[in-house]
């Protein structure tokens, strides 16, 4: 049995409900009327616990009610004018839905025989917008006798019905009323007093009326199941899915732009690094005195591995198909092992020459004219080196032929070629007591500058990306969860807890979350292929995307961009969810 104890209530200073005791049967149609604003709907929302700002006791069963939200779950289930459905659920999950949150035992069968006898089994898998008044208000009834509550409250349950539509209401809540407590709040007094078993009048705080004397029914333990509410994010997923499509395009394409970005610096690294390690002068570096003056005797270091006078090359002009040519011309090292050749061979007389790809491209099979004084020299191409990063024009002599430009030997500088891996020391320790110029060492040094402030660049335009990402994504989801504070309101109504509502809302942020990082992966790996194997970009830009190792694997950057995208998911949807948590729920529910 439900007993109110002195039920008091007031707004400001306006008494709303004033003392009201009353005892209600088991079972049984009870209606209660009054004039518009005396507080019927007031009175039945604290009746089913939704309403906590009241004096008084509610009793059921001689036992005081102290958890509310079990005692919901448990007996009681709501009838509502217009706000008894969560618009993004179909008709079948709006009606389990309260059995899912209660734990309540149902089967397919118990199901199928219910909408059966309410003639809607045609319409469970469309959406409470796409039905009529009075296929709403059947689909309501058969919430409440899947639930098979002990206390089913129905606030205007006829409202915006023909009169017809709200007769037929009128006499399956009849029928439910042999097994469980009605209490219907109408405007409708005919109705009502037609169907009712008893009508109570509020009036000026005071509930009037009386109620017949039933017996006592028999009570019965419902069964329990454990049900989970899956369906429930992925609906809401679904049913946002226009909004949430700017969402995804947003951080799909900062993602891989910031995938772009990363595997381009580390493609750019590895061809910097290939290109100083095939670098035909990586262990030539050029010597002169601080003073100026020409050189006695040569520096001695273990790290030498030959030394000898420069020759100024510069002086001699070069001419390719008998036109002047402004390349560079260098002297093969000794050393030749690390050099890759693109396709030929190492010159085998002093008038073969190898050329670097770019000098191939631009004049491929053309033969080398060396002018010096009234010296005409034909130097033939025999190899073509590998391509590198630094695209450059240059030609590569035969040591031998220095015997042909005696002349040119300047005593004054000196080239000096280390030992293999020894390069950097040593030029690191001929720099104490001479001026030394590394061709390849002083243009790594440069590259690794711009490459410096390039990662300082895109650090920061990542770092701005990811918090205007954040931002977005925490103003998308307020958006939506403001939108959403009816479906919040409505949930808590049944009597689910703010844990596990709580969880609703992080499943699905993760699901967003994974939605936004495996798209934006996976339109990274289509980029990546794209543009490494369609457009070939190692051929118009020397260096192709590159992954690489960030922590454990050169597939770290995926599992960054998972974890950041996850986290920045469930972050932005724990301040809109507290914050709807907090609403006032049967204003909520009221509104219009």
């Amino acid at each position: 049995m439900l007993e109110l104890k002195d039920i008091c209530k007031q707004y400001d200073e306006k008494v709303i409900l004033d003392h009201i005791s009353i005892s209600f049967p088991d079972t049984g149609l009870i209606g209660i009327q009054g004039t518009s604003g005396c507080g019927k709907s007031t009175l039945l929302y604290i009746i089913g616990l939704l309403d906590d700002d009241y004096q008084g006791d509610i009793v059921y069963n001689g036992e005081k009610i102290k958890d509310k939200k079990a005692f919901i779950c448990e007996h009681i289930s709501f009838m509502m004018q217009n706000k008894d459905f969560i618009s993004s659920l179909t008709v079948k999950e709006n009606i389990i839905l309260p059995n899912h949150i209660s734990h309540i035992y149902y089967t397919p069968a118990m199901l199928k025989k219910i909408v059966s006898q309410l003639d809607i089994q045609d319409l469970l898998s469309r959406y409470p917008f796409q039905l009529s008044g009075g296929q709403r208000k059947r689909a309501s009834l058969a919430k409440t006798l899947l639930k098979q509550s002990d206390i089913i409250l129905c606030d205007e349950p006829t409202g915006a019905l023909y009169h017809e539509q709200a007769k037929e209401v009128m006499k399956y809540l009849k029928k439910i009323s042999q097994n469980a407590l009605v209490i219907i709040v109408s405007h409708d007094s005919q109705l009502i007093q037609d169907y009712c078993d008893s009508v109570l009048t509020l009036e000026k705080g005071v509930l009037k009326g009386r109620l017949p004397k039933t017996k006592k029914s028999l009570s019965y333990s419902k069964k329990h199941q454990h049900h989970s509410l899956w369906f429930y994010p992925l609906r809401q997923l679904f049913f946002q899915r226009n909004k949430l499509m700017f969402l995804f395009l947003f951080q799909w394409i900062v993602i891989v732009a910031f995938f772009v970005i990363v595997t381009a610096m580390f493609g750019v690294f590895d061809a910097i690094e290939d290109s100083e390690q095939q670098a035909v002068l990586k262990n030539v570096m050029y010597l002169e005195s601080k003073d100026g003056r020409p050189f006695e005797t040569m520096p001695v270091d273990q790290d030498i591995a030959s030394i000898g006078y420069n020759y100024q090359l510069e002086q001699c002009q070069v001419y390719v198909s008998q036109k002047e040519w402004e390349g560079t011309l260098f002297f093969l090292p000794d050393q030749t092992s690390h050099i890759v050749l693109k396709e030929g061979r190492f010159p085998q007389t002093k008038y073969e020459v190898i050329v670097s790809y770019s000098f191939d491209q631009k004049h491929p099979n053309q033969k080398i004219e060396i002018t010096y004084q009234q010296k005409h020299l034909t130097l033939s191409v025999v190899g073509v080196l590998q391509k590198d990063f630094f695209t450059q024009e240059d030609i590569y002599l035969e040591p031998s032929f220095q015997q042909d430009i005696p002349e040119l030997m300047n005593s004054r500088e000196l080239i000096v070629e280390s030992s293999p891996m020894k390069n950097k020391d040593l030029y690191q320790k001929l720099s104490v007591d001479y001026h030394v110029y590394s061709e390849i060492i002083e243009r790594i040094e440069s590259y690794q500058t711009l490459l410096s402030l390039a990662q300082l660049v895109a650090v920061f335009f990542i770092g701005i990306s990811l918090v205007i990402s954040l931002l977005l994504l925490g103003l998308v989801e307020s958006i939506i969860y403001f939108e959403r504070k009816h479906d919040v309101a409505y949930l808590l109504s049944l009597g689910i807890s703010s844990q596990r509502l709580l969880c609703l809302s992080l499943i699905e942020a993760f699901l967003l979350g994974m939605i936004i990082s495996v798209g934006g992966s996976f339109l990274s790996v289509v980029v990546y292929i794209y543009l490494n194997s369609v457009i070939d970009i190692e051929s118009l830009l020397s260096f192709s995307l590159s992954l690489k190792p960030v922590f454990f694997s050169k597939y770290d950057i995926y599992f960054f961009i998972f974890f950041i995208y996850l986290c920045m998911s469930i972050l932005s949807v724990l301040h809109p969810i507290h914050k709807m948590m907090k609403v006032h729920k049967i204003e909520v529910l009221r509104e219009e």
